[in-house]
């Protein structure tokens, strides 16, 4: 940084013009070399890191003579990024020398940008210099795809936008590990934070009130999730693979949380929620694979559809007092869990509410239950005792079997029952879909009182070998006999007249047995299923 007086005069006139700030703190930053000969084309590149707002330290000092300061050492050896402007001018001074030879002793990433077509590198600086890339800075061309290409290159770490527009922080650059949200901000905008790698820690202040879509989504560093009173929404999807946040505190008893708010947060052991809040939305906490357990809050009115879908490790469930609506899915693939107690107000069980929970071997449910969905205990393999109060208007069980109330309608035959032999009462006029699922059974006497078979009604039932449909039934859905891998002869009656799709999957042995003229017949050639005709 060697200069005559007079450049050094000339040198200073250009520097008032600049008045850029050059960084003082302990986050990461990019040291600046430079020769002061090259002022007016440095200031137009680190206006664009400015304005991009990088923080950047520089050398403005210009003292002559002195020896290579402690404080320069220092400042290299603490950065984050060394960008270094080249010209033949800085390469002439023992000083820029000096900076680059410091950068390569403590292994900088060095950012050259060349401000002139003819720099010619020092034969002691080669080594460290020629097969490094580079930018070309000269006659103006630091703009454009040229100075795109350095602002894409330098850490984000080194970035301090926070970007705000009124009351609203709109958008985050910020490489920083640890953020607070600075006074006066009361709405984080949609995705301000998205994917935000390096943050760890976040204070969200007294201040802040809402958390727009996605606003912090993909910070995969996130240790924790504390949101403060004074928080009162947040949109969907807001903490959404957040994978390494490990515990979850929400204070505000009027909270709104939007669907998908902490889906696969993937390390949540833990969550503490405000016994305000009345609502969980859809997918709120889907895939929360390392939750364990969770105190619901006293004022839970309604439970989303799949708030906690995949949340394989959660062992059990205590519903709270006032909550009158499970969604479909809410449970669906919570493979470990074991149990579940319903509350005196439920009336509504979701469309596959407890789908795939392999580990839930009992459930009672309670009189204020009206309507249950279709597939509510679908994949529950380990399920064997199903009660119903006997107070229940709509439902009942009979030898753990759930029908609806006049026994018109089989609703579940538990899969673990255990039995091996079944005979469906001749009251019953429907076998729902995925009624018998994975049930052990291998005969089942369908009486001709059925005139409908639901969807997967029999899906995976693999020990049954023979399956006598009544000349009662009209109608056989999707996938009723699907998986059911030991099945060899199935009787199906004229009376059928529509058919699912995949109806026979995975039978790889089956027969259908039936007239050759009827609609079963026609079905098998067209899906090429082996069928004899039933004379």
């Amino acid at each position: 940084m060697e200069a005559t007086k007079e450049q050094t005069q000339e040198f200073d006139k250009e520097w008032t013009k600049i008045s850029l700030n050059s960084y003082d703190g302990p986050e990461p930053y990019i040291f600046i070399s430079y020769s002061h000969r090259d002022t007016k084309k440095v200031y137009e590149i680190l206006k664009v890191l400015d304005r991009e707002k990088f923080r950047y330290w520089y050398d403005d000092t210009m003292e002559i003579g002195e020896d290579f300061r402690e404080e320069l050492r220092s400042r290299i050896e603490n950065c984050s990024a060394f960008l270094l402007f080249l010209s033949n001018e800085a390469l002439k001074s023992k000083y820029c020398g000096m900076e680059i030879i410091t950068a390569f002793k403590y292994d900088k990433r060095i950012y050259p940008v060349y401000l002139s077509d003819d720099v010619v590198i020092p034969a002691p600086l080669k080594m460290i210099l020629e097969n490094l890339q580079h930018v070309d800075g000269s006659y103006g061309r630091a703009t454009g795809k040229y100075m795109a290409k350095l602002l894409q290159s330098l850490p984000i770490e080194t970035m301090r936008s926070l970007q705000t527009e009124g009351d609203v922080l709109v958008t985050c650059k910020d490489g920083s590990p640890s953020i607070s949200i600075p006074s006066g901000i009361k709405i984080i905008g949609t995705e301000a934070f998205k994917n935000c790698s390096k943050l760890e820690d976040l204070d969200l202040g007294s201040e802040v009130e809402v958390l727009r879509r996605e606003a912090f989504r993909g910070c995969g560093a996130l240790k924790e999730i504390n949101l403060p009173k004074n928080v009162r929404k947040i949109g969907e999807s807001v903490f959404r693979d957040c994978i390494s946040a490990t515990s979850l505190t929400i204070d505000c008893a009027e909270m709104e949380l939007g669907e998908r708010a902490f889906e696969n947060c993937a390390a949540l052991e833990s969550i503490s929620l405000c016994d305000g809040i009345t609502e969980i939305y859809g997918g709120a906490f889907n895939s929360c694979k390392a939750l364990t357990s969770i105190k619901l809050p006293k004022e839970l009115t309604i439970m989303g559809e799949s708030a906690f879908a995949d949340c394989a490790n959660l062992q059990s469930i205590d519903i709270p007092a006032k909550v009158t609506k499970l969604d479909d899915l809410v449970f669906n693939g919570c493979t470990s869990l074991a149990e579940v107690k319903l509350n005196n107000q439920v009336s509504i069980i979701g469309k596959n509410c407890f789908k795939d929970c392999s580990s839930l071997q009992s459930i009672k449910i309670p009189a204020s239950v009206k309507k249950i969905g279709s597939g509510v205990f679908r994949g529950c393999t380990s399920l064997a005792k199903l009660e119903v109060d006997p107070k229940n208007k709509w439902y009942k069980s009979l030898d753990n079997v759930l029908f609806n109330k006049n026994k018109s309608i089989i609703v579940c035959y538990p899969a673990k029952i255990g039995d091996e032999s079944y005979v469906i009462p001749d009251s019953v006029t429907m076998i729902t879909d995925w009624a018998f699922c994975n049930s052990l059974l291998k005969h089942i006497v369908i009486p001709d009182s059925v005139q409908n078979i639901g969807e997967g009604a029999f899906y995976s039932c693999a020990e049954i070998d023979e399956i006598v449909i009544p000349d009662s039934v009209v109608r056989i859905d999707d996938s009723a006999f699907r998986g059911c891998s030991s099945l060899k002869y199935i009787y199906i009656p004229d009376s059928v007249m529509e058919f699912g799709w995949g109806l026979l999957s995975g039978c790889d042995d089956v027969t259908v047995i039936c007239h050759k003229h009827s609609n079963a017949a026609r079905y098998c050639e067209a899906k090429h299923i082996p069928f004899r005709d039933a004379k």
